[in-house]
């Protein structure tokens, strides 16, 4: 069927198609970066598990699963919401679901390319920038630009006064994007080498988190909460707050992240206070949404897109204050280099950013679709299943990380800080595992619904049919 479209004229390809190629794909890419995550764990919590095969060496599955997730699931994900919120929120349609079916195509061919040929190594060598720049180009130019041009022109061509605070997000975080991934690539690009490819390996790493993963999120939570309550959003006037304070604040120069390298010292310093500001965004997100749950609670117990929300919403607490805090040097020495920030990774991509995009999946998939949900049970076990498993993974990594913090500072010897986290490896492969169990659940739900899920009258919401009794 895609292929169908690919070649179809723009005007014959049915509305919300390249949602539905979106929207699966990232689900897809969800099962498949969880998977190769849990091996990872296995790895570390056994160390005799599948050894002797170069391809499964930990240094050849490491990155490729964080890739597939941020690049895969993530990102799709991100974009499948622009292709059905942004043309909702300006009462318009999409400017070409062409272009959008084209792009889906272009990122799921070239990021199986780029993840098969960063198993068998060839890799940059720089952290959350592994893909070789020829794959990069791919990226930046065959997904990023199309993307971005296809969300510019909706909300140019859009038939409301206004544009709402989602499509504020999703038009400058990609803009953002592109110039993030232009820059950072450029030590690859250009052969830099040294502290200079060092500190862009970790400006492109910030920027990533800080103008990309999060704020989008934040974006979709500002869509889908007073869709799901039917309660208007309770301040734009904060919504903007948290928009320009974001762009202010998060796109610091990132050298909080080397705080022990040879970097100027002002330099260090100007990161690690812009990057406490943060918290000035994160509380205005917090508070807006939170508020806007007033007198509609109790669909976190009835509503599972709710559940996902509310859920991603609150885990931005946490997620906010490790942030802001962490970047000081009075905590940062402490810290860094352990477990405790593969728990913060983790609380950002798995925790608050995952959580809101499962619930924009769900809701936007049954709303193009025109289905009610397959299976509420389901549903549910995969709410359950991740919350939990992922509670066990950020808890364990977290006390790993200061088990290991306190063996660098008093100078413990290596393979006794080995084996006093070993326990807490365990941990969280199992809940690992329990995140990549609920996904596969996810995956087959979703497929259900879309084979036979009950099919919707025009004038009713898919979502709403799902919890009537």
């Amino acid at each position: 069927m895609l292929l169908k479209y690919l070649f179809a004229k723009n005007e014959d390809i049915p509305a919300g198609s390249s949602t539905i190629f979106f929207g699966y794909s990232a689900i897809f890419w969800f099962v498949v970066g969880t998977g190769l995550g849990s091996f990872n764990a296995a790895k570390l919590a056994f160390p005799d598990f599948a050894t002797g095969v170069e391809l499964f060496a930990f240094g050849h599955m490491r990155q490729v699963h964080v890739l597939a997730v941020i690049l895969g699931w993530i990102s799709m994900a991100f974009a499948m919401t622009m292709m059905y919120m942004t043309p909702a929120l300006g009462n318009t349609k999409l400017w070409s679901e062409k272009l959008g079916l084209w792009t889906a195509f272009n990122w799921n061919a070239g990021l199986s390319l780029g993840l098969i040929l960063l198993w068998c190594g060839f890799t940059s060598g720089r952290e959350y920038s592994d893909l070789i720049w020829p794959i990069d180009l791919v990226v930046i130019f065959g997904v990023l630009v199309p993307l971005g041009m296809n969300v510019w022109m909706t909300i140019a061509q859009r038939r409301t006064q206004g544009i709402y605070i989602t499509n504020w997000f999703f038009g400058a975080c990609i803009f953002f994007l592109i110039i993030v991934f232009l820059v950072g690539q450029s030590a690859e690009l250009f052969n830099l080498t040294g502290l200079t490819e060092g500190y862009l390996t970790f400006w492109f790493a910030h920027n990533v988190l800080g103008l990309w993963i999060t704020p989008v999120a934040a974006g979709i939570a500002y869509y889908t909460i007073p869709k799901l309550t039917g309660n208007p959003l309770y301040s734009h006037r904060i919504g903007h707050l948290h928009f320009w304070s974001i762009i202010a604040f998060y796109s610091t120069p990132a050298s909080h992240h080397l705080l022990s390298a040879p970097l100027p010292e002002w330099l260090k310093s100007f990161a690690s206070v812009e990057g406490v500001l943060i918290l000035i965004p994160a509380v205005a997100f917090v508070a807006n949404i939170l508020l806007t749950m007033k007198g509609r609670w109790s669909m976190f117990v009835e509503n599972v897109e709710i559940k996902f929300s509310v859920t991603g919403v609150l885990l931005a607490i946490p997620l906010n204050m490790q942030g802001g805090f962490q970047q000081t040097r009075a905590i940062n020495w402490y810290v860094h280099g352990t477990g405790w920030i593969v728990a913060h990774a983790h609380l950002a991509l798995l925790g608050m950013s995952s959580f809101l995009e499962i619930a924009a999946v769900y809701f936007g998939l049954q709303q193009v679709l025109r289905r009610k949900l397959y299976s509420l049970v389901l549903a549910n076990f995969h709410f359950w299943f991740v919350i939990i498993g992922f509670c066990i993974y950020w808890i364990s990594m977290t006390i790993a990380g200061l088990i290991q913090g306190a063996g660098k500072i008093y100078e413990v010897p290596y393979i006794d800080v080995v084996i006093a986290e070993h326990p807490y490896m365990i941990a969280r492969w199992i809940g690992g595992t329990m995140v990549f169990t609920g996904n596969m659940v996810w995956l087959y739900n979703m497929y259900m619904t879309a084979r036979e899920g009950t099919i919707v009258p025009k004038g009713r919401y898919a979502h709403e049919m799902a919890y009537e009794r």
